[in-house]
């Protein structure tokens, strides 16, 4: 019988994974699980196995192929919509890709940086104006996050709230596909509109530049590039948002590593190393990458056929012990091994460069501003999203 997925977790420890990871590294890294509809993908858990998976093609993210596995209502939901690129084949996910990379590139994003800064003082000033205590996602977090996908996308500020809202139940494996669906119709019907307009007008804003490039010239739909900036948004928000929170809990129960963090936040090379830890100690992504065999593949030593469905575990194997020495040991100064919590290969994270600026920029200035933040409840009495696709609370209550 093949273990029911997602597996249950210690909420008690919020920050670790699912104990028996840790146990099928060891003993099945590649075993069958049972998923919500009866399907039963494969599932990776060690590193070296997961950064295979992710970096070959014979393994797609194609959601139309036969034996691809939905892991809950609301991905299954996804082929009611236009897809996408992402959920594409590998020649249409490259193609759309290209026509956001300069958007992206590391050297765009840098002169984003002062901006970010800004954004993120103003929250802060908010949210040390008023009471305490305050839930730090709400007036924090989630601000920061959405202002800077918004300024850059050309989304209003006034609709964010809402948008959040649908992506929150498009992220969760408890919405039923029937409201999953609306919300997805919604968010495209959203997105289609902002696209119309900027056909009309185009905006000197990421929407603007690629739709005068590629929508105005024939070389992209309206619906397909909707469907982009809809990802962009769902993507570019929440698990920023939620890195955050979570990041500020790992650093908040390790005063010895918020210490550390507090140290390194002047040297750029020590920082984003420290950041690169964060990220491999949350992985706020922490249900798994879903692909399916296009080939035969061997994986781990399984054979995998072409149509079965896998998913890679990619929390699991970032505590890989075999890798990480001491893996559930926060430590900013491990030296630099690649983590896979912004994805590997084809599909590594689009907006990878924003992310992490975001992040350095966010952790010290918090730390700095906000020196002897605390947490206002005990780490048990936070509500966490217990059946979410992102590793996130609900809030997270804080003070000073």
């Amino acid at each position: 019988m093949s273990d029911a997925y997602p597996m249950p977790k210690n909420w008690r420890c919020p920050l670790d994974p699912p104990a028996e990871y840790k146990r099928l590294r060891k003993e099945a890294p590649v075993t069958r699980v049972r998923v919500w509809d009866g399907s039963t993908p494969w599932l990776i858990t060690r590193y070296d196995d997961a950064s295979q998976a992710l970096g070959d093609p014979r393994l797609s993210l194609d959601f139309r192929l036969p034996g691809f596995p939905h892991t809950s209502p609301t991905s299954a939901a996804r082929l009611d919509r236009v897809l996408p690129f992402a959920f594409r084949a590998d020649s249409e996910h490259r193609a759309q890709r290209a026509m956001l990379m300069q958007e992206f590139s590391p050297r765009r994003m840098e002169l984003l940086r002062p901006r970010i800064q800004r954004i993120v003082d103003e929250a802060l000033d908010t949210m040390l104006g008023g009471p305490r205590p305050v839930d730090l996602l709400a007036a924090f977090a989630l601000p920061v996050a959405i202002r800077v996908i918004c300024d850059l996308l050309g989304v209003s500020h006034d609709d964010c709230e809402h948008l959040h809202r649908l992506s929150c139940a498009i992220g969760s494996r408890d919405t039923p596909k029937e409201e999953a669906g609306r919300a997805l119709e919604e968010m495209d019907g959203y997105f289609e509109r902002l696209v119309a307009e900027n056909v009309r007008n185009p905006s000197d804003t990421l929407i603007g530049r690629v739709v005068a490039e590629y929508v105005r010239k024939g070389a992209l739909s309206e619906q397909d590039a909707a469907a982009m900036f809809q990802m962009l948004f769902h993507a570019g928000h929440g698990p920023s948002a939620y890195m955050l929170i979570m990041g500020t809990l790992a650093l908040l129960l390790d005063p010895d590593q918020r210490g550390e963090l507090h140290a390194v936040a002047e040297d750029p090379q020590q920082l984003s190393a420290a950041i690169q830890e964060l990220l491999r100690y949350v992985t706020v992504s922490h249900s798994g990458r879903q692909r399916v065999a296009t080939e035969d593949i061997i994986i781990g030593g399984q054979l995998i056929r072409a149509g079965e469905g896998v998913l890679v575990q990619t929390d699991s194997a970032n505590r890989d012990e075999t890798v990480f020495p001491n893996p559930d040991q926060l430590d900013l100064h491990r030296p630099p091994h690649r983590n896979l919590a912004l994805g590997h290969g084809l599909h590594l994270c689009t907006g990878r460069a924003l992310a992490l600026i975001e992040l350095e920029v966010v952790f010290p200035t918090l730390l700095r501003r906000v020196p002897t933040l605390r947490l206002a409840v005990p780490v048990e009495d936070i509500p966490f999203k217990q059946n979410d696709n992102l590793l996130a609370a609900y809030e997270m209550p804080v003070t000073w």
